[in-house]
């Protein structure tokens, strides 16, 4: 047990600035229910949008490390461009699938 309990001090002695595993997993599902919200309708992806503007403004007001903006900015980034990747990969599929329907001898559902 002790060499368990040692493994993560001797990780954060290494550089204590490293975010933890918990961290990152939260950061990991965080970014996760962003893009699912944002997927559901466009009214959820403005308020999800607004959310992160919001946090980004109170880093700055709060003087928070400039990595942590960075990391909302870049979030916001991502979710805005997620329709417009959606969009593009439901077209390719209708694509596909309008190609394939036209083969002689197949038929696809």
């Amino acid at each position: 047990m002790r060499t368990a309990v040692r493994e993560p001090l001797a990780a954060s002695e290494r550089d204590p600035s490293a975010p933890s595993a918990e961290i990152l997993a939260a950061l990991a599902i965080s970014r996760a229910t962003l893009h699912a919200l944002a997927a559901l309708s466009q009214v959820a992806q403005t308020a999800a949008e607004a959310a992160l503007e919001e946090e980004a403004d109170r880093i700055r007001r709060d003087r928070a490390p400039l990595r942590t903006l960075d990391l909302v900015e870049e979030t916001r980034a991502r979710l805005q461009a997620a329709p417009a990747e959606a969009r593009m990969a439901r077209a390719l599929q209708r694509a596909l699938v309008d190609a394939a329907g036209a083969l002689p001898g197949r038929r696809v559902a």
